[in-house]
């Protein structure tokens, strides 16, 4: 089964299958993303998506749980209650993981807590890291051991995990594709690196320049132990 995987920006994502529910993921708000970018016109940043199902890391971030930009759906899933044991959710007869964690440390509003979630799609497992804001060790990745086919990685590092914070992470969870995702690509920007700094310290992953908002998994392996990085350019604002 065919998975579609499109970027909007920052950590939104909208997932078709072929014979799935459509799924999307952690959704901005574009005036609170205009504001952290000192854009003036939040319209720049504006989207709708059509969904059965929403994912967010939190309820309390809103330039992750925009859900209002998402019509017709019918289950709202919060990840931090998956991984505090309140709610039990399935894909695919699979159980959704999800491990609690927050914002960095210095955050200017209060590290608020989110959660990192893994589940399957079209036979693959896909993780999203939520808005994680450190690294965190094997301990705590440990219910994601075999639930990362694909990474939805933060690589943009301001106000979320630094990239050498990154590496052994992605070590541990050994996934087959990377799509960055949280950085900087004018207009959006808000202090964020861009993907080529995670690109550089990965100079030996095959690399996939999609010059597209979409991606189809699963696609062919890179060879040789790494994962293949595939970078998508946004569907959900124009990058200047």
């Amino acid at each position: 089964m065919s998975v579609h995987l499109q970027w909007y920006g920052l950590a939104t994502f909208l997932m078709k299958q072929d014979d799935g529910p459509t799924i999307a993921m952690d959704p901005y708000e574009p005036n609170v993303v205009a504001a952290a970018c000192g854009v003036d016109d939040p319209s720049v940043f504006e989207f709708k998506l059509q969904a059965d199902t929403v994912l967010m890391s939190s309820l309390t971030d809103e330039a992750h749980s925009n859900h209002e930009a998402v019509e017709g759906y019918s289950q709202l899933i919060n990840a931090l209650d998956v991984a505090q044991g309140k709610r039990e959710v399935t894909f695919e007869g699979e159980p959704m993981y999800a491990v609690q964690a927050a914002e960095a440390p210095h955050h200017p509003e209060g590290p608020d807590d989110n959660a990192l979630y893994a589940f399957k799609a079209g036979g693959l497992w896909f993780l999203h890291m939520g808005d994680l804001g450190y690294g965190i060790g094997p301990d705590e990745l440990a219910p994601f051991a075999g639930h990362c086919d694909v990474l939805l990685a933060l690589v943009g590092e301001h106000l979320t995990l630094e990239l050498d914070e990154l590496d052994p992470m992605i070590e541990f969870l050994d996934p087959t594709w990377i799509v960055p995702m949280h950085y900087n690509l004018p207009p959006l920007t808000a202090g964020m690196t861009r993907v080529d700094e995670f690109l550089k310290r990965r100079s030996g992953d095959p690399v996939i320049l999609a010059r597209h908002d979409t991606v189809t998994f699963p696609l062919p392996a890179g060879g040789l132990g790494r994962p293949t990085i595939v970078v998508l350019d946004p569907a959900g604002y124009e990058p200047s």
